[in-house]
C-alpha cells in the first residue's frame, strides 16, 4: 500500500517542488493554510470507501501566517486522534535544534533548503 504524506507550507512553489519530488513514491497531498491543513487532517481518518487511512508522515513549515508548525504539531498530537502517532518532519529556514523540534512533538527538523535530505528522511521514516 502506498504511504500517504501531507505537506503543509504557505509557499506554493515549495509545495509543488517538494510534492513533485515525493509523488513518484508516495501519495502526496498539500495544504497551504491552517484551514486547509485541518480539513485534510480531519478527513484523513477514512477514505471514500470508509477505510481507515491516517497520514503516514506530515511535513510542515514552522512559520506560516495564522499557523505555525508548532500549532500543527499540537493539533495533530492533541486533537486529531487519527494522526496522533504520525511522524512530523519540521522544515525550517533558520536553526532549530532537534531538542526544540521534539519539544513540539516533531520527529525531527531539517533545513528547508536541503530538499535531497528532506526526501531521504521521508524515505527513512516511511520505510516498511
Amino acid at each position: 500500500m502506498t504511504k500517504k504524506i501531507l505537506i503543509i507550507d504557505d509557499n506554493p512553489l515549495f509545495l509543488n517542488t517538494l510534492g513533485e519530488l515525493l509523488v513518484e513514491e508516495f501519495f502526496v497531498e498539500t495544504a497551504n493554510s491552517r484551514e486547509e491543513a485541518v480539513l485534510f487532517l480531519e478527513a484523513a481518518g477514512y477514505d471514500a470507501l470508509g477505510c481507515h487511512e491516517p497520514y503516514d508522515l506530515i511535513i510542515t513549515d514552522p512559520m506560516m501566517p495564522g499557523l505555525s508548525g508548532h500549532d500543527v504539531s499540537e493539533y495533530i498530537k492533541g486533537k486529531n486522534r487519527e494522526n496522533k502517532f504520525t511522524p512530523i518532519l519540521m522544515l525550517t529556514g533558520n536553526d532549530m535544534t532537534q531538542e526544540e523540534a521534539r519539544r513540539y512533538g516533531c520527529t525531527t527538523s531539517l533545513a528547508k533548503s536541503n530538499l535531497k535530505k528532506v526526501v531521504s528522511m521521508a524515505r527513512i521514516l516511511l520505510r516498511s
